[in-house]
């Protein structure tokens, strides 16, 4: 059950975290870090090449083929069956490729931007990496840094934080260090600053209540984790796999048993039966597929738009509504000026510069 933190006098919470305004000892942080672990969210699991590679085959479409790659060798074609196999290691190897370099370029990207915490520790200031914060830490908040970890203020200057990480909400909100009767939501809890939102004017400490996971953005996103990510795209192959399997076996049963009827030996129609199998399946959808999708990660790269996964450019391409908090995310609550209508013509405007005379 969470603590209501934000009802409970300074004092009180100091005790209990078995803190106090001079900050932790040494001795308490390792051993904190030891018990609640270091302070980050979930994170998804890196995929090795191999892994990535494999999950290039975990489509219903891509099982089909590779069965008829498997007959057709079987049935002594050698050319035939190595192209399928060529065409199957071909889609592979591009999806292999697009998704390694995403992974990549995120986890170059998670490194750059990771960023550092100011401290009390036996009464001194320190600047530690953000995963080292631990409860009980006193945090030093200063104008332009992102809060590290949920915290009870208790102390401030004209504090104010923009939470629009947390809660959507654009406008900066006061922070205060007086205990409060009420605040069920984190909106109306003033004197919590919160992990993950950013520090936009004044300063002040904080005593650390949540690290990791077990802070406000980390229970969000150890929910959003959980959630079904099925693409459209998917369905659709899955679907059409199955129409595929479904046509395969009713038209070879009926031809087999036709031509048993008329007098046909087995062994012909078996192999008349396996061929027709074979070129039923569309040997180049998968790779049409995947070539498709690339072209859709190299454009939206040129837009400095990075995708993880090639198959999430189709579940992009079918949004068509995109529900938004308007102000603070597509526009700023500025009235600017875009067009100036003077002698002896136009001032056109982008933003608040001017871009062009007429």
């Amino acid at each position: 059950m969470e603590k209501a933190w934000h009802i409970k006098p300074i004092t009180a919470i100091l005790r209990e975290l078995d803190t106090s305004e001079r900050g932790l000892s040494s001795e308490q942080v390792q051993s904190r870090l030891r018990k609640f672990g270091a302070n980050k969210l979930p994170e998804a699991k890196v995929d090795s090449i191999f892994i990535i590679f494999l999950r290039q085959f975990q489509s219903p479409l891509i099982y089909v083929l590779i069965a008829a790659s498997v007959i057709v060798f079987l049935m002594g074609e050698t050319i035939d069956g190595s192209i399928i196999f060529a065409v199957l290691l071909f889609n592979a190897i591009v999806g292999t490729i697009q998704e390694g370099k995403a992974q990549n370029t995120l986890l170059a990207l998670k490194k750059f931007v990771e960023t550092k915490a100011t401290v009390l520790r036996d009464g001194k200031e320190l600047i530690i990496p953000d995963m080292e914060v631990v409860p009980g830490d006193i945090l030093i908040l200063q104008e332009g840094e992102k809060i590290s970890a949920d915290a009870r203020v208790i102390a401030s200057s004209n504090l104010k934080v923009d939470e629009a990480a947390l809660t959507g909400e654009s406008e900066p909100v006061y922070k205060i260090s007086e205990t409060l009767s009420t605040g069920s939501t984190e909106s109306d809890r003033k004197n919590i600053v919160f992990k993950a939102t950013n520090i936009v004017a004044g300063n002040g400490r904080a005593v650390v209540v949540a690290t990791g996971q077990e802070t406000t953005i980390g229970k969000i996103a150890s929910k959003i984790k959980g959630l079904n990510t099925e693409i459209p795209l998917k369905g659709n192959i899955r679907y059409l796999s199955r129409l595929i399997i479904a046509a395969v076996a009713v038209i070879s049963t009926l031809l087999f048993f036709v031509g048993i009827m008329t007098g046909k030996p087995v062994k012909e129609m078996f192999a008349t039966v396996v061929s027709l199998s074979v070129s039923i399946v569309p040997e180049g959808l998968p790779i049409v597929v995947t070539l498709i999708l690339a072209m859709g990660v190299w454009r939206m790269s040129k837009r400095n738009a990075l995708v993880k996964r090639l198959q999430a450019v189709e579940a992009l391409g079918q949004a068509r509504i995109i529900a938004v908090d308007k102000t603070g995310t597509i526009t700023k609550n500025e009235l600017v000026i875009s067009v100036l209508r003077q002698r002896p013509g136009y001032v056109f405007g982008g933003g608040k510069s001017v871009a062009d005379r007429r």
